[in-house]
């Protein structure tokens, strides 16, 4: 991955990312707002785990599946989506039959947890999951053949 869609200087963990306040964030190395994320002709892998709320998630995934019809097969681009498997949500409805989706893996929540969005608040930086979590890899063909999907993967975000 090499770029945040959802973050924040406190919790960003890779160097380029977007977060929800542009006019405070920004010198703090935000790129701005998701929603008016571009992308050039370099393309790029995106690591997206939005606030879980249904319009929001489906907002997110109307953006993403634009931004891969709108780039021509030559310009890699890699989503990697992280939402609650609420199987009858429409985000992931959208991405369950998306023509981009590559990969699917769905953790069931007695397998993971969280780090807690308000871990500065509380003794646990850690928390259970409520509901089973859903990894979507939506990408373009380019993307697909610059970071291709494998069991492995499944393998090693279930390790993790």
């Amino acid at each position: 991955m090499e770029h945040e869609c959802f973050a924040s200087p406190l919790n960003c963990y890779l160097s380029a990312y977007n977060s929800a306040f542009d006019d405070t964030d920004l010198p703090f190395a935000s790129r701005g707002s998701f929603w008016k994320q571009q992308v050039d002709q370099t393309g790029g892998s995106f690591q997206v785990n939005p606030p879980f709320l249904a319009s929001v998630m489906l907002a997110m995934v109307n953006k993403i599946e634009k931004l891969l019809d709108g780039q021509s097969g030559e310009v890699p681009l890699s989503f990697a989506i992280t939402i609650p498997g609420w199987c009858e949500d429409d985000c992931f409805q959208r991405c369950n039959i998306s023509k981009y989706q590559k990969q699917k893996i769905v953790i069931s929540r007695k397998d993971h947890g969280f780090c807690d969005g308000a871990q500065h608040q509380r003794r646990d930086r850690f928390r259970e999951s409520p509901y089973d979590t859903a990894i979507f890899v939506l990408q373009n063909a380019a993307g697909a053949a610059k970071w291709p999907t494998s069991k492995e993967m499944d393998h090693e975000l279930r390790r993790a």
